[in-house]
């Protein structure tokens, strides 16, 4: 970016960071949660759904 104003570009570069930092702590509390990824709700509510269309 040339001739941009410098609080904007110092703005930005901080919200990169900023973005950056987000996703590492996305990606630790992931790593935490474990793979399986799905909500205690979502197992549930899959779970019924099965049930359901096996008695169908």
């Amino acid at each position: 970016m040339t001739d941009v104003d410098p609080a904007f570009r110092d703005r930005l570069d901080q919200l990169e960071r900023d973005l950056r930092e987000l996703r590492g702590r996305v990606a630790a509390l992931e790593r935490l949660v474990g793979t399986a990824g799905e909500h205690a709700a979502d197992r549930s509510t899959v779970r019924e759904k099965v049930s359901y269309d096996w008695q169908s």
